[in-house]
């Protein structure tokens, strides 16, 4: 015989892992869900995630392998180590992975323990039965006591202890398939209503303190012992009545009247109220000031709190805001006041959630405003309390007033509100909350809004963006648009985004608003290559030692202006054709400060401008505003915000590049005229450009192809102020800047003529004024270029046929630089002859 005595090495009887690192590990939200603990985890790649969760961009996944093969497993425990190595990572009672990688359990829970201590700096307490339990003190009482016989076929069981183990089983089927009888004690057991478990039960330490015991001989009647507890018990009462009275008193001591204070008896009687009480009196004074008695009336038969619910809209602003106001005031006091009782926040939180839904677009930023100021000091006052009450009772409310909100704006401030109740660890448990109460439409809104108030290190972009990758190619409008505004603020954040061919292609949607979050999206993007350090020191701003040749540099530059030149592209493909104002101004806004960048970009910049109305073309070259500001374009309920201002400093800087694209398509049109459009921008290109520091080859080409258009806008008195300003930088052109311009005489010559020709007074005026002044600057000058044009002008004018000089107002512009006066060559041609000879064609 032998006895079976398991006393070899000690292992744990609770194999599962402790309640709280399973918590921990679903708050992660990793790639794979944990199911079996013994598996998932055993391979390491979970793991390896785990810590890039804590350590992002420390860990390369890719290296890692969610296989069960011995090979990938070693694999990735090996890269496990060298990632502890290199960023000095100590686990504690760490030995190596062996044993884990011989599919040891202990090994693998012990590991587990270790890194979860690490890695949130708490400890893992064990309940005292389970430390009990697993105690060697335990394992060797619970020695198994079978004895065996050894035969021929084997150890076999005794008779005698075979015999008790078949009655023992008999017993059990007996007691399985008798009549179930439950005692009258049992039966009111059960009756007991269940408690239900606490969702923040992780945070729970199970401690029990022993303490020393000891005791006492009773003296005297337990009759009286009973007498002296209960008056000690009244005493505390007592005190206790005390306290909330001095609780109640600094509530009470900023009512809306101060004034009217009330006797200690009605003190103690306010004790029994509720919010709703309180906040029904605080309505009812309010009401009779007199600047509201006439216009606010309250139902008759209901209470002051259900007539401002239900009338909210109808009341007058300045009512209701007063009414927010106060209670934001007086703050503190609220708060200390429904924190007594659970159901008093939840009431006051739901009058607010009433006001809210009553209450059009226009007028609920102040109700919505209270309820945030609220929901932070809550989370001061009491954190798990508003957090546990916020995911079962005000989560699911909020959603249903996103659901029922016709405008977006009001979904958006509703999404907005919700931050105010959140932590950093606690955003997953809502979003996961308002995934469960939510349609996906609505969802995806939601998560758009919350992208826009995230960090750049957010551990939440990974999941948000994965949301954009799956839906902003759905065929719903709606989806797509919410997934492309996620992308666009992980781009604004400095997330890693990636685009693909297919968004590039989503840019020639026909929804105006996706056509917009392309260009945003795009642009983002070339911003990001822009501030990348190889774009900086090669493109940018190269250094001195990089700006001899090198393969590599060389390389690099094609890559990031291909790629700059790939989302200027899709910037291009979104924002053509022009046929939206919204869509013109998202584009002109978003790509201004890229235009020193981009070639297609600026091209982009000058065919937009030349083609928008007049407004919006002052508007993107005047206009100096760089404060944010956002609006909505259109009231809908899947409408996002959209920048309103420009800032056109950046496009001051790239002026002369402006210029040289004008011009370059002028000289490609061949236009007789220019329209007003095409003299506003070249206008501006002229202004803001510095031809003295320029290429003189290019100031030249401008001037050649400018110079004939300009001439012409002389005699058009729509054109007239701006090519006169034109014409006069012409002239500074040649006189300052030495710039050659041929026949710059007999333009301005033919210019003069076309200007008597077009019989307008303003015209005429505006030509004599222009020479005249054109005449004493040349008498100011100590150079002789401009004398001798103006000569040559004179000179040109005198051999016309008729000659404009015999108009005495030109004539007379001229009696500065000419000693004779003048007189017609031609005395014998009638004035009839010299009209029908004016109204002949004119050309160059």
């Amino acid at each position: 015989m032998s006895s079976n005595t398991n006393t070899q090495a000690f292992q744990p009887v609770g194999k599962a892992l402790p309640r709280e690192i399973i918590k921990w590990i679903q708050g992660l939200d990793l790639s794979y869900s944990v199911k079996d603990p013994r598996r998932d985890l055993s391979n390491g790649f979970l793991i390896a995630e785990i810590f890039s969760r804590y350590y992002p961009g420390r860990v390369q996944m890719h290296s890692f392998d969610n296989s069960q093969k011995d090979e990938r497993r070693q694999n990735n425990y090996q890269q496990l180590e060298l990632f502890f190595k290199k960023n000095d990572i100590v686990i504690p009672n760490h030995k190596g992975f062996a044993e884990i990688l011989d599919n040891d359990w202990n090994a693998l829970y012990n590991f587990l323990v270790s890194i979860y201590s690490l890695l949130t700096q708490r400890k893992v307490i064990n309940p005292p039965l389970a430390s009990y339990v697993n105690s060697k003190e335990f394992a060797t009482s619970t020695q198994n006591t079978q004895t065996f016989l050894l035969k021929e076929k084997g150890i076999e069981k005794l008779q005698e202890e075979q015999k008790q183990e078949d009655q023992f089983q008999k017993e059990q089927l007996s007691e399985k398939h008798a009549p179930l009888s439950v005692s009258s004690k049992r039966t009111n057991f059960m009756r007991v209503p269940s408690k239900p478990i606490s969702q923040n039960l992780e945070n729970l330490n199970y401690q029990i303190e022993v303490k020393n015991i000891s005791y006492r001989p009773v003296q005297g009647s337990l009759l009286k012992l009973k007498e002296e507890q209960q008056q000690l018990e009244k005493q505390q009462e007592k005190l206790n009545s005390n306290n909330d009275r001095q609780i109640q008193d600094s509530f009470q001591k900023t009512p809306m009247d101060e004034n009217k204070r009330e006797t200690t008896s009605t003190r103690e009687k306010q004790l029994d109220k509720s919010i709703y009480d309180i906040l029904n009196e605080a309505l009812t004074q309010r009401q009779q000031f007199a600047q509201f008695a006439q216009t606010v009336q309250f139902k008759q038969n209901g209470t002051a709190l259900q007539s401002f619910i239900d009338l909210i809209d109808i009341y007058p602003e300045d009512f209701v805001n007063g009414f927010f106001q106060e209670l934001i005031t007086q703050k503190e006091a609220y708060i200390n006041f429904i924190f007594k009782d659970t159901n008093e926040v939840w009431k006051f939180f739901k009058f607010t959630f009433q006001c809210i839904q009553n209450l059009p677009v226009q007028r609920v930023h102040v109700c919505i405003d209270l309820v945030n100021q609220f929901g932070a000091r809550s989370l001061q006052k009491d954190a798990l309390k508003t957090r546990s009450l916020f995911l079962e009772f005000f989560l699911p409310e909020i959603c249903n007033l996103i659901k029922q909100s016709v405008f977006f704006e009001k979904k958006q401030l509703l999404i907005q509100m919700i931050c105010s109740f959140q932590e950093p660890m606690f955003k997953y448990q809502v979003i996961q909350t308002m995934k469960q109460n939510l349609s996906v439409e609505h969802f995806m809104q939601c998560l758009a809004v919350f992208s826009g108030f995230e960090q750049e290190q957010s551990e939440l972009w990974n999941d948000m963006k994965r949301y954009g990758y799956i839906y902003f190619l759905s065929a719903s409008t709606s989806l797509s648009s919410s997934a492309l505004a996620i992308l666009c603020n992980a781009a604004k954040a400095n997330s890693q985004v990636k685009i693909d061919k297919h968004v590039i292609a989503l840019a020639k949607n026909r929804w105006w608003q996706n056509r917009c979050l392309c260009v945003i999206l795009f642009s983002e993007m070339i911003r990001g290559i822009i501030k990348t350090p190889n774009y900086q020191n090669l493109i940018k701003s190269p250094q001195q030692g990089q700006k001899f040749f090198s393969i590599e540099n060389d390389r690099i530059i094609s890559d990031l202006k291909a790629q700059v030149n790939h989302f200027s592209k899709g910037i291009e493909i979104a924002s053509l054709p022009i046929d939206s104002d919204i869509l013109m101004t998202q584009s002109l806004i978003h790509i201004v400060d890229l235009l020193g960048d981009s070639k297609i970009l600026l091209e982009l910049f000058v065919k937009i401008v030349l083609e928008v109305s007049q407004e919006s073309r002052q508007w993107a070259l005047f206009s100096q505003e760089q404060q944010d500001e956002y609006d909505f374009f259109i009231p809908s309920d899947k409408s996002f915000k959209f920048k309103l201002n420009i800032n056109s400093q950046y496009v001051k800087q790239v002026s002369f590049q402006l210029l040289l694209h004008l011009v370059e398509l002028l000289n490609t049109q061949k236009l007789l005229n220019l329209p007003l459009g095409h003299f506003e921008l070249l206008h501006w290109c002229f202004q803001n450009t510095d031809f003295k520091i320029q290429n003189m080859e290019s100031c030249e080409q401008i001037a050649k192809v400018t110079k004939e258009y300009v001439y012409l806008g002389l005699s058009d008195p729509t054109v007239l102020l701006y090519a006169n300003d034109l014409a006069k930088q012409l002239l500074d052109l040649q006189f300052k800047a030495e710039v050659q311009i041929e026949n710059h005489d007999k333009i301005f010559a033919n210019c003069i003529r076309l200007a008597l020709k077009a019989e307008n007074d303003q015209v005429l005026n505006n030509i004599v004024e222009f020479i005249e002044n054109l005449v004493a600057e040349s008498g100011q000058s100590a150079s002789d270029g401009m004398k001798n044009f103006i000569r040559s002008v004179y000179d040109e004018l005198d051999q016309m046929n008729p000659s404009p000089l015999s108009n005495p107002k030109i004539s007379k512009c001229f009696e500065r630089v000419n000693d004779k006066p003048y007189q017609s060559p031609h005395p014998d041609v009638s004035d009839v002859q010299i009209q029908d000879e004016q109204q002949s064609d004119f050309q160059y």
